[in-house]
């Protein structure tokens, strides 16, 4: 058979563009919320000028639009000083107010409570020095059950007190770790050497009830069945959700750097326990990071892609990443204190002044917590492209839902517009690694999602709602031309700018005068108006 060759320039090659389908109706877990850890350097946090303090509350709260933020019971010491925890919990409260939710872990008893007399363990001593003291006539075991549940119980009155109030509390953070810092050991269930968690929970669940949740029981990994070692034996019915750390996920996936780079990794043992635990009771990530000695950019899509195996096959409730401002390591916000300061001993992050550093991960985590708020579900999004990590989300009323895309593979993939009934795009907003980082895009009828980067789409709903322009006497204000039910008492408005932040809000009695004429005083820009009455509701850009 003759041969026949064509240029290289008549060649055709066809391009196809991958697909998202989306579907709402397919409705799974419930969101709890998106947070990060304050846990150490807090003190670094006051050694800024006001100006930096407000400018790093402003980009941690604000930037991330957090609902969860997790802190320590550091009352281990019953006399500490508790100021910079509370600085920062009402810097907190003030940009976030009830949308900010409190989860305070214990890293140790107080030392009063351990054989060894001290807060701070002992990698290589003896296991018994590490946990609680043993106790005679305890009324929930051979150890100092007791003492333990009255001293949570005096924190959180002491915390209250302060004005900090947990909506969650863990009572032992990894109970499973040996460490040469704050700890103390718990086993499933009590031995001869070590105390029992599933006995210490019985105890402060007792002493706290009603007061606020228990999340539990927040081991260091879940490789090896570590997670259901303790979730088994213990008595479900005194915790509200389900906590671990992700410092090991078995199989020989034990590096934390290593497990960024190949998520893929932990979509096993989750999948494993929420098949198991996520059917009556929201499943929290507590605690991860790459425990690298500095911050590194493929890190950024790491837990990008983490959180989407954690939020389908894991069906996770919460995910609070462990460093939001850290001195050291720097996962979301990196705090230099004072020039000359070095971030990570690796002489690359050198403080020149004192400022705020924003790594990689920060982006990741604003990809979701911007677009997605408590309360909210995760719903069905499939593609065939094995590159692309989808995830995505509806809200309460399902007249939202955020879609989180990330394009995992070394090229760039094109994306037809993913298309929901009655809903379409408000905002897209994209990263890419070693580029442009949380930076809004335009729409169209497809999507370029380059090599190793996260886009979200955020859609919302398309009934229209026709406005005239603005009173020319209030250059700042909006006009209903149709009025819909202004003579409705149900009647309310919300604006949002276009990132999702509600910027104006107010009921019939104070944002409509007669004539469907309402006054937010906003600067000049684009925003979304959504009205709601008793029988209708609109949205308009």
């Amino acid at each position: 058979m003759k041969k026949i060759f064509f240029p290289a320039a008549l060649v055709a090659t066809a391009a196809f563009a991958s697909t998202i389908t989306i579907n709402p109706s397919a409705t799974a877990q419930k969101v709890e919320g998106f947070g990060g850890g304050s846990v150490y350097y807090q003190n670094w946090i006051a050694n800024l000028d006001e100006a930096g303090q407000k400018e790093l509350f402003d980009t941690a709260f604000v930037g991330l639009n957090l609902s969860i933020l997790r802190i320590a019971n550091w009352l281990q010491d019953e006399t500490k000083d508790l100021s910079d925890d509370i600085a920062i919990v009402k810097a907190a409260q003030e940009r976030l107010g009830n949308h900010l939710k409190i989860e305070m872990s214990s890293w140790s008893a107080p030392g009063s409570l351990k054989p060894s007399g001290s807060v701070n363990g002992n990698a290589s001593g003896s296991k018994t020095d590490k946990t609680l003291k043993k106790a005679n006539g305890d009324t929930y075991g051979a150890y100092a059950y007791t003492d333990f549940a009255n001293w949570w119980k005096r924190s959180l009155e002491t915390y209250k007190a302060a004005g900090i109030t947990p909506d969650y509390i863990s009572i032992q953070n990894e109970p499973d770790m040996e460490a040469d810092y704050e700890e103390t050991l718990f086993e499933p269930t009590e031995t001869n050497e070590i105390a029992g968690y599933k006995e210490a929970l019985n105890a402060v669940y007792d002493a706290v009830k009603g007061t606020t949740k228990i999340i539990g029981p927040e081991p260091l990994g879940i490789g090896y069945g570590n997670f259901e070692k303790y979730a088994s034996a213990l008595d479900n019915s005194k915790l509200d959700g389900y906590a671990y750390h992700l410092y090991h996920a078995g199989d020989g996936n034990d590096n934390s750097g290593n497990n960024y780079l190949n998520p893929e990794n932990f979509r096993k043992p989750m999948k494993a326990i929420a098949d198991v635990y996520a059917k009556d009771k929201p499943i929290f990530m507590t605690e991860f990071c790459p425990m690298e000695n500095a911050p590194r950019e493929e890190d950024m899509v790491g837990l990008a892609h983490i959180m989407q195996v954690g939020f389908t096959d894991g069906k996770l409730g919460g995910y609070i990443a462990w460093q939001l401002f850290y001195g050291y390591h720097g996962q979301f916000i990196g705090v230099c204190p004072g020039a000359g300061w070095d971030l990570t001993g690796s002489g690359e992050f050198v403080c020149e002044a004192k400022e705020i550093k924003i790594f990689p991960e920060y982006h990741a985590m604003r990809h979701y917590s911007k677009f997605v708020n408590p309360g909210w579900s995760v719903i069905s999004a499939t593609t065939e492209d094995a590159n692309l990590k989808t995830v995505a989300f509806k809200s309460e009323d399902a007249d939202s839902i955020s879609v989180v895309i990330v394009n995992t593979s070394k090229s760039d993939v094109t994306l037809d517009k993913p298309s929901i009934a009655g809903l379409d795009i408000m905002t897209a907003v994209q990263s890419k690694e070693n580029g442009d980082k949380s930076k809004e895009i335009g729409v169209s009828e497809t999507f370029s999602l380059p090599a190793r980067s996260i886009t979200t789409l955020v859609y919302v709903g398309t009934d229209t709602l026709s406005t005239q322009p603005s009173d020319p006497t209030d250059p700042s204000s909006i006009r209903l031309a149709n009025k819909l039910s202004i003579d409705d008492n149900q009647m309310q408005a919300q604006i949002f700018d276009m990132n999702g932040n509600l910027v104006w809000k107010g009921a019939k009695s104070e944002a409509f005068n007669a004539n469907g004429t309402l006054a937010p005083s906003l600067r000049k820009g684009m925003y979304i108006l959504k009205t709601k009455a008793s029988t209708t509701k609109a949205i308009k850009k």
